[in-house]
């Protein structure tokens, strides 16, 4: 076998043996009930599949005794998992059988001997599973996910909008003071018009799920106490979607404000633009890991588009400073 080969068997056995410690450490960590139980089943499953790729190490006459978990990642992901909470820790497990899955099947194709095709199989088959498993562990995902990335889109909304109008008027403001107040009226502006905008949004379509529900109703024994139970909170996520869309968005809005409450003259627009890009990475990795997306292509490209939108309005706020002499001091 070329050396190759067997650094690829090395990296499953380790990856398994990490998964392994972290649904195990998580699930005592956790005190659910029926979540633990279930982290616990997936760290058996684990061990299960990082025995396989030892006896395949060991054919090889290499020994896995100095091999083990990656504990950097586990202890870094279990930190994660404090901030992020159960649904997005659930999607973080999620992207990693996936990516599993990816590289298994890859490496199927390359095995020769009938039974280690036939086990490998079943491992796949195993981390297929635990797509079911995930969504017992949180039934309610679906509206957290909702929340949260209507959260977190409208925070981004708040500090694209804003950084590129303050970045505008800085070309032809020289007052920091008057900045700040003009990008407080956009952001209350903004705030009033995401607000509306995610109410009729929002509404239209629960107006359509409740038909859907109750045409369900008619075709099916399920009672009607059910089906007002599922119409009340189709109904309840049309308010909380216009809350938290108005709240995220002068969140979002005050980060490019705040440094020009200082006299800091083109550095607030600096800062703010800095604080805008932070922001939309940390922002839009998280929405990454709810969606089970790229990471780095999401955060880096929300960065990008933020610097080009504050660079654009500033151009234009330049060539109205230079060519048309507008001017506020």
């Amino acid at each position: 076998m070329k050396d190759s080969d067997v650094n690829l068997l090395t990296e499953f056995y380790i990856d398994e043996v990490t998964d392994k410690e972290f649904y195990t450490r998580l699930g005592n960590r956790s005190n659910k009930e029926g979540f633990s139980e279930k982290l616990n089943f997936l760290a058996s499953v684990e061990d299960r599949h990082s025995k396989f790729w030892k006896s395949r190490l060991e054919r090889e006459g290499k020994t896995t005794k100095n091999l083990h978990a990656r504990r950097m990642k586990v202890k870094a992901l279990l930190f994660l998992t404090r901030i992020i909470g159960k649904n997005l820790t659930i999607n973080l497990l999620e992207r990693g059988e996936l990516e599993s899955i990816r590289k298994y099947r890859d490496y199927l194709k390359s095995i020769e001997n009938e039974e280690d095709q036939k086990e490998l199989g079943t491992i796949i088959e195993d981390e297929i599973s635990h797509e079911n498993l995930f969504n017992d562990l949180s039934p309610d995902r679906g509206a957290y996910l909702d929340r949260i990335q209507a959260y977190l889109y409208g925070i981004s909304d708040g500090l694209v909008e804003v950084v590129a109008a303050l970045a505008g008027l800085r070309a032809i403001i020289d007052n920091n003071f008057i900045i700040a107040m003009s990008g407080l009226v956009i952001g209350i502006g903004g705030t009033i018009s995401m607000s509306l905008g995610a109410y009729l949004s929002k509404s239209s379509e629960i107006e359509y799920r409740i038909r859907n529900i109750r045409r369900d109703n008619l075709l099916s024994d399920e009672s009607d106490r059910k089906m007002h139970k599922k119409i009340d909170a189709e109904k309840k996520r049309t308010s909380n979607s216009t809350v938290t869309t108005g709240l995220s968005y002068i969140s979002g809005a005050a980060f490019p404000i705040i440094p020009f409450l200082f006299p800091l003259g083109i550095w607030s627009l600096i800062i703010a633009v800095i604080l805008v890009a932070a922001v939309q990475i940390l922002s839009n990795s998280i929405i990454a890991i709810a969606l089970n997306i790229s990471i780095l292509r999401s955060s880096s490209r929300a960065a990008i588009f933020s610097l080009l939108a504050a660079g654009i309005t500033y151009l234009i706020g330049f060539i109205f400073h230079t060519y048309f002499h507008i001017l506020v001091l």
